[in-house]
């Protein structure tokens, strides 16, 4: 009996092939920038509101989440999602050891 639901015509990829996109600068900083001013603005009125203050570690740590998400769905290597899950919480970390934050 022949197995008809693996058979595909010739020419089409598989459903879960994945293809490698081309990796631009831009797009790179279209990703950090999004989650950062998507968690920003959605997080920081909520702070102020009750005057509190901005938990920046765990926003970094969000933005870094969301960037990660986002590259996951732009379908980018693992090295690229890595990178973008730490942009921002490096960014914390040398801010924060500089005493700015």
């Amino acid at each position: 009996m022949s197995d008809h639901l693996n058979a595909q015509a010739p020419g089409l990829a598989t459903p879960h092939a994945h293809f490698h996109r081309p990796v631009t600068l831009t797009y790179l900083l279209v990703l950090q920038g999004l989650p950062a001013f998507g968690v920003l603005a959605l997080g920081a009125p909520s702070y102020a509101m009750f005057n509190q203050p901005i938990p920046w570690m765990e926003l970094s740590f969000a933005i870094g989440g969301v960037a990660f998400f986002l590259t996951y769905l732009a379908n980018y290597g693992w090295r690229y999602r890595i990178m973008e899950a730490l942009i921002a919480p490096a960014t914390w970390l040398i801010l924060h050891l500089a005493g700015k934050v």
